[in-house]
């Protein structure tokens, strides 16, 4: 029988698409490709309503 496991701490160190960035730290590349969905972005961006969220509290509770 083969027994596998995963060591208990992350051995790769952090990249930087894992760290929080600005779109000022972006070369012009990137820039002019998050320009370009930018709107896209923000139009899947949702603000639900407080009544939703405590709706989802109580369903997530009643479990």
């Amino acid at each position: 029988m083969i027994e596998t496991s995963t060591p208990a701490t992350n051995s790769l160190p952090k990249t930087k698409a894992e760290s929080s960035l600005n779109a000022d730290d972006l070369g012009e590349d990137e820039q002019s490709f998050y320009s370009s969905i930018k709107s896209d972005l923000n139009t899947l961006a949702r603000n639900p309503a407080e009544k939703t969220i405590s709706s989802l509290l109580d369903y997530s509770k009643s479990l």
